[in-house]
């Protein structure tokens, strides 16, 4: 298993202008990326009667670990991620709720990060990450996940879910760009990882290649109908799309 990258930065980073810069691009590929955020919250607020540990797949640079540790003042949100760049982004994010967020630089691949959190957790959620997982991988995630989780606990999910019609797959991504076509401002992905790899000063291409080789996932994600069945054979139910927009979804269930 691949080792995660140590990395040293430069003391005179702006990484307040890297954080906003980044949820600017995000933007520009997810549609009513907040809307979604938003629900995740919500769900985690009305299917728990207390929220004591939360824990974020593949948390990045913690816009969402931001939102669950303004909702829940009590709680201990931990948040996995194998970048580097993008946990030093979190950590700056995170810096007024240091005693309560917890961010691990590791692999999700590697199951070694199990023994680095306190569980049960009421709640596991993670964004546009695990389409990146293959699916034996992800299929072996949610068994894990479903150890983890208290009875009653809650997995939450948005990413990208592809249709098993390549012609409804090419009819939702038509209209996904139609919907984004008005965010066409400021970075695409390469321009932020150039211009950000930059202000590092590290070869940001060569070592983001460390992290996404070899490629196992899909792009387009997996079918829901995928997901609820391994979910339900990993222990879940109320298996339900919370929310849906052509080949974007927030999906999960109930820890039996």
């Amino acid at each position: 298993m691949r080792e995660v990258a140590k990395l040293e930065f430069p003391t005179d980073v702006n990484w307040r202008h890297w954080i906003e810069r980044w949820d600017h691009m995000q933007d520009r590929y997810l549609v009513r990326r907040d809307e979604r955020f938003e629900l995740m919250v919500r769900l985690i607020s009305e299917t728990q009667s207390k929220v004591a540990q939360v824990l974020d797949l593949g948390c990045g640079t913690a816009s969402l670990m931001l939102r669950v540790l303004e909702a829940f003042p009590q709680a201990c949100v931990w948040g996995i991620d194998f970048d580097a760049t993008l946990l030093a982004l979190a950590e700056k994010r995170l810096a007024e709720f240091a005693g309560r967020a917890r961010l691990i630089h590791a692999n999700l691949r590697d199951e070694s990060w199990l023994e680095l959190i306190t569980h049960p957790l009421d709640a596991v959620i993670s964004a546009t990450t695990l389409h990146w997982v293959s699916p034996t991988k992800l299929s072996n995630l949610y068994l894990r996940v479903a150890e983890i989780l208290r009875p009653g606990g809650i997995f939450i999910n948005a990413d990208h879910v592809r249709s098993a019609s390549q012609t409804i797959q090419k009819a939702w991504e038509h209209n996904r760009e139609r919907m984004l076509a008005h965010q066409q401002d400021g970075d695409d992905w390469d321009d932020f990882w150039q211009a950000y790899g930059q202000a590092l000063k590290i070869d940001i291409k060569e070592y983001r290649r460390t992290l996404t080789e070899p490629w196992e996932g899909s792009e387009e994600g997996l079918p829901l109908e995928w997901h609820f069945e391994k979910l339900k054979t990993s222990g879940f139910e109320a298996l339900d799309y919370f929310w849906r927009l052509d080949c974007d979804a927030v999906y999960g269930g109930i820890r039996r």
